[in-house]
């Protein structure tokens, strides 16, 4: 099964990017320890903040998901609860802008148009982190809403936005054609991924969650080590040789644990700090 609309109350709804770090989700929904569960993932393009408007819906049950948006959607009421965290290293943001724009140095970027693929979202959040870097503040009036990676292809190429942040070993496909130049990198300053679950399933399902938690965890421990996992993610995502080694070389997967409840105050202290967490 694939269509979310079509599962049944048994159905456990999970949901994540597109991208190499979701892999292991994959694997594990193939291995024997979980083929009695009733499992249905489905990309999320639209990224967090997508993801956290299905999961206020009821649409997704569990997901692999950006820190910082999930933390402010959580302090905003949402009802879901980090179960821990799945990516511990930072998230290494691409900072681009479109490959024929005069931009040559990120410094140059102050009051541009910034495309983010949803308000909370990870490219939303994460722009005032990089302006606070730089040294200026965001007005809300520079975002420009694209939806996700293809929006922002195409309204870095319209005119319409000129910068984008953006994980920047799935971007960079899009650096080779000739799209976007990449002027910088801006790590998040907390780990990366946690999975998360509505409330309702955390104690309503425990058992079954459970049993899907433990089984990503410990795919994602092997992928980092499996012999074939070069070709897995350049067959899957689109990225070259080179890129699935440098992302492999910078991504760290948390071990089975607590969600570290440090980590939430920090992304909270942090965004109240930047202006970004109304």
């Amino acid at each position: 099964m694939s269509n979310i609309e079509s599962a049944s109350s048994a159905t456990l709804r999970l949901g994540g990017v597109p991208e190499h770090f979701n892999l292991p989700w994959h694997l594990a929904m193939d291995t024997a320890e979980l083929a009695d569960l009733d499992l249905i993932w489905e990309d999320q393009h639209g990224g967090t903040g997508e993801m956290l408007e299905k999961l206020a819906d009821g649409a997704l049950d569990v997901v692999s998901i950006l820190t910082e948006g999930t933390v402010k959607a959580i302090d905003k009421g949402l009802a879901v609860t980090m179960l821990q965290v799945y990516v511990s290293s930072p998230l290494q943001w691409g900072v681009f802008v479109p490959a024929k724009s005069s931009y040559t140095d990120e410094a140059e970027l102050a009051g541009v148009r910034v495309a983010i693929s949803r308000f909370n979202s990870g490219s939303h959040l994460m722009a005032y982190v990089h302006a606070e870097r730089l040294g200026w503040k965001i007005d809300p009036d520079q975002f420009v809403i694209v939806g996700g990676l293809d929006g922002a292809e195409q309204a870095l190429s319209n005119g319409e936005a000129d910068l984008f942040l953006w994980e920047q070993f799935m971007t960079r496909p899009l650096v080779q054609n000739g799209t976007f130049r990449q002027l910088a990198v801006q790590p998040t300053p907390w780990p990366s991924f946690v999975i998360a679950a509505r409330d309702e399933v955390v104690t309503g399902r425990t058992a079954e969650l459970g049993r899907v938690v433990d089984e990503v965890v410990a795919q994602a421990g092997r992928y980092v080590d499996r012999s074939d996992r070069i070709d897995l993610v350049t067959s899957r995502y689109g990225i070259d040789a080179e890129t699935a080694e440098a992302w492999f070389a910078s991504t760290t997967f948390a071990p089975r644990g607590a969600m570290d409840p440090t980590i939430a105050g920090t992304v909270r202290k942090t965004l109240q700090r930047l202006g970004a967490s109304d």
